[in-house]
């Protein structure tokens, strides 16, 4: 539990940029790591369809809203 995860944020990232920064992510960062995305459902979608080609998940964080977690599906 002490240690951090990784984070990347989207703030200022274009819609049509997402799954390319979220698939260099999820091929250089420590997985499980979080991702800002703001309270979009739509950029939480984007996130989440450009991590299914590296069988990842993606999850709301627990603390806040408008973050979510990328973990391995187990």
């Amino acid at each position: 539990q002490g240690e951090k995860m990784q984070k990347i944020d989207l703030h200022g990232v274009k819609h049509c940029d997402v799954s390319k920064v979220i698939c260099k992510a999820c091929s250089t960062m420590e997985i499980p790591f979080l991702v800002i995305t703001g309270n979009s459902p739509h950029m939480k979608g984007l996130v989440a369809t450009a991590c299914r080609p590296f069988k990842l998940k993606v999850r709301d964080a627990f603390d806040n809203p408008g973050r979510v977690v990328v973990y391995e599906a187990s």
